[in-house]
């Protein structure tokens, strides 16, 4: 189903019955990406499965969206819609929305779950400056012709694809994700009243939701409890369903 909120045509999904939970998914994904999960919990909630714009058959933002503008499309969604104090639960950018819209409007939600959630900037590493001066010098050494190209750009796809950088999958939205990934959160994280599940994955290399930002998080948000899955990296609701499934119903019910 389709609905036009902010000017921005919005597809979603609404399955199931019970309580309301708004699932919203991270960078480069789509509905689809929870849709093992849910079947799992229609029988306990209505389930609204939302495409963030610029991803799935959501439409592409007119202008770089920053994170306020993914934000405020979210609490839009909710109101043409009257979903009233539904849990929502944010995957990676959709926990960095969830974040921004609750620290901004915590009215909007009974309880918020942050899996594998970005949103605390990461601090450049001695391994980053390394990567970076390589970078330049094989621009250095690595002439504008078509064979160099190609090898400096299969040189950057593996470089991001070992970070597990969602740069690697911006397409058309760079601008949107420059936008977003160089605002930090930490102020917004702190601001947060809700009772709030952090649900992590225990192998989640991701430079901005690994476990030292879940440990952040759960000091800096006064009501709230970290779960960590085993055998899971960033999507835990992919790689560990079944736990995945178990926090959400113990928590969200």
């Amino acid at each position: 189903m389709y609905i036009t909120v902010n000017n921005q045509q919005i597809y979603y999904q609404k399955i199931g019955q019970g309580k309301n939970l708004v699932m919203l998914h991270g960078w480069a994904n789509d509905v689809s990406s929870f849709w093992n999960v849910a079947q799992e919990l229609k029988e306990d909630f209505t389930i609204w499965l939302v495409d963030l714009p610029g991803f799935g058959r959501s439409e592409t933002p007119k202008k770089p969206f920053t994170v306020s503008d993914y934000a405020e499309t979210v609490k839009a969604f909710l109101e043409e819609l009257k979903i009233k104090k539904p849990v929502i639960l944010g995957h990676s950018h959709g926990g960095r929305t969830t974040i921004k819209l609750v620290s901004k409007y915590p009215e909007v939600a009974e309880k918020i779950i942050l899996e594998d959630a970005a949103g605390i900037r990461p601090k450049k590493d001695s391994t980053f400056y390394i990567l970076y001066i390589a970078s330049k010098l094989f621009n250095f050494l690595l002439p504008e012709v078509w064979l160099f190209n190609k090898i400096r750009n299969r040189i950057r796809y593996w470089f991001y694809k070992d970070l597990e950088s969602d740069y690697l999958y911006a397409g058309e939205l760079k601008k949107t994700l420059v936008n977003v990934i160089k605002e930090d959160l930490s102020t917004d994280i702190k601001k947060i009243q809700n009772e709030t599940l952090l649900l992590w994955g225990e192998n989640d290399r991701n430079v901005e939701s690994n476990l030292t930002v879940a440990r952040k998080m759960y000091k800096w948000i006064p009501k709230s409890r970290l779960e960590v899955i085993e055998n899971a990296g960033h999507h835990p609701h992919l790689d560990n369903p079944k736990m995945f499934v178990y926090w959400v119903k113990d928590f969200a019910n």
